[in-house]
């Protein structure tokens, strides 16, 4: 309450309070006298309050708006945690990145076992980086531990007589592993376009793209998939 207000209550409270005198006197009753009663513990209340002068701003109440305004701004983008990794962005830092490069278990399945990638993405830092020639026991650990399944579409899936080959072991292991980025890739441009496997999987592309789109799509899923 302002003392502006105050000073007009009092105001107010003591006419009131004069009149109901004047009524108990001429003419005494039980209700006039309640009355002057009640004005008069209003007029008490009035004089012993402590007003605030106009723009005053309660301290307690002060500190504990800035105290709330600084929790706030502590936790703007305070969104990454190192025991829960989240999506990679623009603004991911190279720790991040780093910390992925090591835990990161990437598989490709491919009948030409000195493709050069697999090279390249161990010296890029991707040092869990393993290519296997076709695969005959999709409960093996090599499989198991895998996070991303680079599948080529010819040449693999024979010791599991996949009659689609590739695209046949590229479809079960999705279905099988879920929770596994599976991608398929060819050095053919044309193809089975309208199989199943297409539908499944996670991403496809050329065998032939350069090596730094097969970083894009490790980096990608590695940041989607639950690491251990």
């Amino acid at each position: 309450m302002t003392e502006t207000l105050r000073r007009i209550l009092v105001v107010v409270n003591s006419l009131a309070f004069a009149g109901a005198v004047s009524w108990t006197i001429f003419k005494f009753d039980y209700e006039p006298l309640i009355t002057a009663l009640v004005l008069i513990a209003t007029l008490i209340g009035l004089c012993v309050s402590n007003p605030k002068e106009e723009g005053e701003v309660d301290i307690h109440k002060k500190d504990n708006v800035q105290k709330n305004e600084i929790h706030i701004s502590n936790n703007v983008g305070n969104t990454f945690k190192k025991d829960n990794l989240t999506p990679l962005s623009a603004s991911s830092t190279k720790e991040e990145l780093d910390t992925r490069k090591k835990l990161t278990n990437i598989l490709f399945v491919d009948d030409d076992t000195k493709f050069k990638i697999i090279k390249i993405l161990s010296v890029a830092g991707w040092i869990n980086s393993n290519i296997v020639k076709d695969i005959e026991n999709p409960d093996s650990e090599i499989v198991n531990t895998a996070h991303i399944l680079f599948i080529d579409i010819n040449g693999v899936g024979l010791k599991m007589q996949f009659k689609d080959e590739g695209l046949g072991l590229a479809n079960y292991l999705k279905k099988k592993y879920p929770e596994k980025k599976v991608i398929i890739y060819s050095t053919e441009p044309n193809g089975d376009r309208f199989h199943e496997a297409f539908r499944n999987v996670d991403d496809f592309l050329y065998k032939n793209a350069d090596p730094t789109e097969f970083q894009e799509i490790i980096e990608q899923f590695s940041a989607e998939i639950k690491l251990i």
